[in-house]
């Protein structure tokens, strides 16, 4: 099974790895030191022996492990026949140890040094063993302290590093979870604290990352909705002439009115070129303006009017529309967004009434009113819808004024692009 790697556990295992040879790297030198300082005081203790104590002739003299001789022959036989004379060097300890002394007490060691003093040669040896007086028997050897202190030391490195690693860990799982558990409505709230700078900077970066992707579905949303509500009538207005026109060219009708409905299909497709175009720019907003022209607003409004008839089929509705002349400098395809929801809005929420359509100048009125209150509490269940929120949308977003208010069976809504 392959391992999934893990900066926590590289991280554990590289300060224990670490940890544990720096350790171990300071006992085996707290060893050899111990060592050193054991030969030092031994070879001083031997030497200084050696040249002070008096002999009497050539006979050895025996000081506890101690022996001093003028020959070397008159060293103990042990001696002797475990260490060569020749490796003596003047005034240099030489030791030999049966067995390893890191664990427990050797079985025996031996040392010799010959001493050399104002023309004067003088052997000396000790030798010691392990079931001897005073050499500790059933006791560890005294630098099997600095390892034990060693291994100690690498435990409580290992548990202090576990708890660290532990107390970081937490804030960094809680990030995890909290990260997967985002949602849009989460990603609304204040973020946690886990406890560190770097997570919490880490934290704002995925909210902000991940909002900022929320954001960009949101504006899509929007778009494919406004889009779909917007595209309904152009798409019908261009379905019914194109079933029209099919009748013309059967019935070989006169091509005048054949022309006309083909230009209502190119002026649908045209209107949805630019709706499209509008729409993209309101969610998208890049910085580009829409392009400006002089429109007779009275003369579209009649257009866009005259396009929406068919949601008044069946209903008894009378409309008013009042027009003039004027020329106003705006985006053609946002203008006939706004007036197409908010005639569109009107006729759809009139089922016995009157729709008044008034314009003059820059300033546009619209007034529907039902004359059966069933009708009015219908409207009112209804509401504005989709379209009106576009709406308001995109007069916000050109500065014009825009205003709703409430009359006897429906609404009235004023518009002025100025």
């Amino acid at each position: 099974m392959k391992i999934r790697p893990s900066i926590k556990i590289y991280f554990l295992i590289a300060m224990l790895l670490t940890g544990t040879v720096t350790i171990m790297g300071m006992s085996a030198v707290a060893v050899s030191y111990f060592f050193s300082g054991l030969d030092v005081a031994t070879s001083n203790f031997v030497r200084s022996q050696a040249t002070d104590v008096k002999l009497d002739g050539d006979n050895p003299l025996t000081i506890g492990k101690l022996t001093i001789a003028t020959r070397w022959e008159s060293l103990p036989r042990v001696i002797q026949d475990n260490i060569d004379v020749n490796d003596l060097v003047p005034n240099q300890l030489i030791k030999k140890i049966d067995g390893l002394p890191i664990i427990e007490q050797p079985k025996r060691a031996l040392f010799a040094m010959k001493v050399t003093a104002e023309d004067q040669v003088r052997y000396a040896s000790v030798i010691l063993s392990k079931g001897d007086k005073g050499t500790g028997k059933h006791k560890p050897p005294k630098f099997f302290y600095i390892l034990l202190v060693g291994l100690i030391a690498i435990a409580l490195f290992s548990l202090v590093l576990f708890l660290l690693l532990r107390k970081v860990a937490s804030p960094v799982e809680g990030l995890k979870e909290w990260a997967k558990s985002l949602d849009e409505e989460k990603l609304t709230q204040p973020r946690p604290n886990f406890h560190y700078s770097e997570l919490n900077t880490l934290a704002e970066i995925v909210q902000s990352s991940l909002s900022s992707v929320q954001e960009s579905l949101d504006r899509e949303k929007r778009f494919l909705g406004y889009a779909s509500h917007e595209l309904r009538t152009p798409i019908a207005v261009a379905r019914t002439n194109a079933e029209l026109l099919r009748k013309m060219i059967t019935k070989q009708m006169v091509q005048e009115k054949q022309l006309a409905a083909l230009d209502r299909i190119e002026r649908a497709g045209l209107t949805m070129t630019d709706l499209t175009e509008t729409l993209l720019w309101l969610n998208r907003q890049e910085g580009k303006s829409l392009p400006v022209a002089d429109v007779k607003i009275g003369e579209l409004v009649t257009q866009i009017s005259a396009e929406l008839e068919y949601l008044l089929k069946d209903k008894q509705v009378a409309v008013t529309l009042n027009t003039d002349e004027t020329l106003v400098a705006v985006s053609p395809s946002l203008y006939r967004i706004v007036v197409t929801n908010l005639i569109r809005n009107a006729f759809q929420h009139t089922y016995r009434g009157e729709v008044v359509i008034n314009q003059t100048l820059h300033h546009l009125s619209i007034t529907n009113q039902n004359t059966d209150a069933a009708d009015q509490s219908t409207a009112d269940e209804l509401g504005f819808g989709l379209g009106l929120e576009l709406t308001e949308k995109l007069v916000k977003q050109s500065g014009w004024h825009y205003q709703v208010i409430e009359v006897d069976g429906g609404r009235k809504v004023d518009l002025t692009c100025e």
